[in-house]
């Protein structure tokens, strides 16, 4: 196994076809996991909304580091641990020094498993101000309902149409201090968050990403996209 930088297209492919969210991310940075010369899974790492940026250290410091967040993982392979592979090389591609945010979505049965195996700092869970809506049978969240119907005002769309919305259920919420001795240091002494001692537990799952992405190392070329 490896992994190497990916371009946003062939990254976005597999967030639209293979994630739950089935919408494009926040994105700086997106990275392949490589297994026998295909691509096998991917991560993507973003901007962070700006309160979390601004949120992170109790006082602004003279540090120069940089915030992201980790916004989509989908792995297809089944080999052991290859979802902390991934995360665990990508981060180190990152330019350096950095602090990843990443969330876990209850919604999924998901608690961060993959987190907790890679070290991650768990602060605990917060609720998203975003409900979701049921349209056509299907939970959609409001990103996406704007990308595909170009809806805005979808609170007040959603009331006049009779919309069923959901209200969210909370979000466990893990920081990676990716960042030399020093800087880890001075980051986790100004560190704005509570950092529970006690990870969340849940069954380790998977749902279901529908068909099989062939995509091979020299991905840069369409045609070497297959679905089966």
């Amino acid at each position: 196994m490896k992994v190497i930088e990916i371009s946003y297209d062939n990254a976005m492919k597999w967030c639209l076809l293979k994630h739950y969210a089935k919408r494009k991310p926040m994105y700086q940075f997106a990275y392949g996991l490589v297994i026998s010369n295909k691509i096998e899974g991917i991560v993507v790492y973003g901007r962070p909304p700006v309160q979390i940026e601004k949120s992170i250290l109790k006082k602004d410091i003279n540090l120069n580091y940089k915030v992201y967040e980790l916004t989509r993982l989908v792995i297809q392979t089944k080999k052991n641990n290859a979802a902390s592979f991934l995360i665990g090389n990508s981060l180190k591609l990152l330019p350096k020094n950095n602090i990843v945010v990443s969330y876990a979505d209850t919604n999924m049965n998901h608690c961060g498993i993959v987190y907790q195996s890679t070290n991650w700092l768990y602060t605990g869970g917060v609720v998203s101000h975003d409900c979701e809506y049921i349209i056509n049978g299907k939970k959609m969240h409001p990103k996406s309902i704007t990308q595909k119907y170009g809806i805005t005002s979808i609170s007040e769309w959603a009331k006049k149409n009779n919309i069923k919305k959901i209200k969210p259920k909370i979000k466990h919420r893990y920081f990676y201090i990716n960042a030399d001795k020093r800087t880890k240091k001075i980051i986790l002494k100004n560190f704005n968050y509570k950092i529970e001692k006690q990870y969340p537990k849940c069954n380790q799952n998977r749902y279901n990403d529908g068909a099989k992405i062939i995509m091979y190392n020299h991905y840069n070329n369409d045609d070497q996209l297959k679905l089966f």
